[in-house]
């Protein structure tokens, strides 16, 4: 079944147990609650029948906000299932929201120097308008770079045409900041900094370690493989969030300001894009910085593949701008 098709049955499944508790309930607030959500969920349904596949994900992240409320609205009374119901059907539109993201992730840019160097002229092929954007500094030295990152992200725009993608992030990292301040409670590094990760590494998927996507049930086989080394799987997301942070020693910053977390999340990734003199797309995907190149494959770069994923940077400016 299509990713679409799967994020359609979950919103009729959900629909189904809110008219169950609407049939069932007495009280009158509550069933205009749930009658609005209900009404909510078809929209998004109507909407999802001529979606593409980010858009899909837009419609699996309002559905996620209108079951949100319907749960805040419930009055409590017996115990009848509804509850544990509709925590089934979040935690199922979280993962396919993971889902409808894995396609799109961008692979590890951890390129060896000398690899990178062989791939030939930096920025060969890219277009006019990416050219003037091109970083030219290749250095991975955070005091080189301050300058770049600050200028960056003082300049970066969302492309038109993705606008609605870049507000659905925006969302769906608010939907996930308890979870993420949680993680800051326990290591000290902002929620926000937590939920960037998050978006890039596992499509805000709760099913999935920080350190690079993979399932929670079982150790990560991607790079870093065998994550966390310590305890038994399966693991929570707080488990593995807090064994990813600290192993990249992000417990142990101190500066958070803009340029170095742009720093931080570069770093992250991988420099290889840096080595090439390209603007990095785990940062600026979707602005007017990034036009075109990505890792496809480990170590394998395409100049002319494109991301279609948005990037954190970007996300940041767009977080910051709303506060």
């Amino acid at each position: 079944m299509k990713i679409i098709d799967r994020i359609r049955a979950a919103i009729n499944a959900a629909i189904e147990t809110l008219t169950r508790r609407y049939n069932s309930s007495a009280d009158l607030a509550e069933k205009q609650a749930i009658a609005e959500a209900i009404d909510d969920l078809i929209g998004e349904i109507s909407v999802l029948n001529q979606a593409a596949l980010l858009d899909a994900a837009n419609r699996d992240a309002s559905a996620t906000e209108v079951l949100e409320r319907a749960v805040a609205a419930a009055k409590l009374g017996p115990f009848d299932g509804y509850l544990a119901a509709m925590e089934s059907h979040l935690n199922q539109l979280n993962r396919l929201s993971g889902t409808a993201h894995a396609g799109e992730s961008l692979e590890s840019a951890a390129v060896p120097a000398s690899r990178a160097r062989s791939s030939g002229r930096a920025g060969a092929g890219a277009s006019a308008s990416t050219r003037a954007a091109l970083v030219t500094n290749t250095s991975t030295k955070y005091e080189d770079l301050q300058e770049e990152y600050q200028g960056c992200f003082e300049r970066c725009e969302t492309r038109a045409e993705f606008s609605d993608n870049v507000a659905y992030y925006v969302k769906r990292l608010k939907l996930g900041k308890l979870n993420y301040q949680l993680a800051e409670s326990e290591t000290g590094v902002p929620w926000v900094f937590v939920g960037l990760i998050h978006a890039m590494e596992c499509g805000f998927n709760f099913s999935g370690h920080l350190h690079n996507g993979d399932r929670l049930t079982d150790r990560t086989v991607k790079v870093p493989k065998g994550c966390p080394k310590k305890g038994e799987p399966p693991f929570t997301w707080i488990q593995s969030a807090q064994d990813a942070l600290r192993m990249k020693k992000l417990d142990e910053v101190t500066d958070w300001s803009v340029p170095h977390m742009l720093y931080l999340l570069e770093a992250y990734n991988g420099f290889g894009y840096r080595r090439r003199g390209l603007p990095s797309p785990y940062l600026w995907s979707f602005s007017n910085i990034y036009d075109k190149g990505k890792f496809v494959a480990d170590g394998e770069f395409d100049p002319n593949a494109v991301s279609k994923q948005c990037g954190a940077g970007l996300m940041l400016k767009a977080m910051l701008a709303e506060r």
